[in-house]
């Protein structure tokens, strides 16, 4: 009897190890073993692999933007740009033109995320061309056009403005592609005016039409002057009885305070802003340039 357990326990025991063998030999196929990980498991990569690239995006898109405003004697400038995600398609930069001149352009990509950070990158090197062939903005915006409608799909577009302060000649010259108007707080008017000459956004139309509906605007300015540029994130923010703030507070914040400085006029709206949406989540991208004349 006990002869026969010994052989039967034996012969487990060497059945056993023969298959540790054969499995030890045998290449086991890496598709086979993601059968035996949690479903979460994979959604927890691919969510981190997500956030990583996102993260990739945002710097590059950061970096994309200016490092610093333009410092001239008798301006002041102050600039500020939240997007909705972790990437976002608001744009804006300055120009050195050179002769006491440089420009300032702000837009707003249709869409969110890495498609519309992708193409406010592509914006920003069809900008840098064409400032160099002329200081025309309207001659700008209509060149920019073309090479948007050429190199971009259809359906995709961008709202701007493009304008250049000539602090020797005291004036500025914009155009306005289908974008929010510019406020204006002009000291010698004591009041808040908006600028909104006619244009159409960048990459609707090929070109015929844009170039016959765009104009180009000229004003004198004048000490004191407040000039305010911003995306709709900011007259579009809502709070959570989906009331938008809108252009008619961002005046009356303006004309109320215009004695303020550049940066205290931003931060100044800014709280404002939080104070009237509350918890609400933002939406969409927010930037906001504002110009003062010392």
């Amino acid at each position: 009897f006990i002869m026969w357990n010994g052989i039967i326990i034996f012969a487990v025991l060497a059945v056993l190890i023969g298959i540790a063998v054969t499995a030890w030999n045998k290449k086991i196929d890496p598709n086979q073993l993601k059968q035996f990980v949690p479903p979460y498991i994979h959604r927890m990569k691919e969510r981190e692999r997500i956030k990583k690239e996102l993260e990739i995006a945002r710097k590059v898109q950061l970096s994309f933007l200016p490092n610093e405003v333009p410092r001239y004697p008798g301006i002041e400038v102050s600039t500020v740009c939240i997007p909705a995600n972790e990437v976002g398609g608001d744009y804006f930069d300055f120009i050195d033109l050179g002769d006491d001149k440089f420009g300032v352009v702000i837009g707003d990509v249709s869409g969110k995320g890495i498609p519309a950070a992708f193409h406010m990158t592509l914006t920003k090197g069809f900008l840098k061309a064409q400032v160099k062939e002329s200081y025309s903005p309207r001659d700008v915006l209509v060149k920019m056009n073309e090479l948007f409608y050429e190199n971009v799909r259809r359906g995709n577009f961008i709202s701007m403005i493009y304008g250049v302060f000539d602090l020797k000649d005291q004036s500025f010259t914009f155009s306005r592609a289908g974008h929010n108007p510019v406020i204006i707080r002009s000291d010698q008017k004591q009041k808040i005016e908006q600028l909104c000459p006619k244009g159409i956004a960048l990459g609707l139309e090929k070109g015929a039409v844009f170039g016959r509906f765009i104009e180009e605007m000229q004003i004198k300015i004048s000490k004191n002057d407040m000039f305010v540029l911003y995306t709709d994130g900011v007259s579009e923010a809502m709070n959570d009885d989906k009331i938008e703030f809108g252009e008619d507070r961002l005046e009356n914040i303006v004309k109320a305070n215009s004695y303020l400085s550049a940066k205290e006029m931003i931060e100044l709206i800014q709280q404002k802003i939080r104070d009237f949406v509350g918890n609400t989540a933002q939406h969409d991208d927010m930037t906001m340039i504002i110009v003062k004349i010392l």
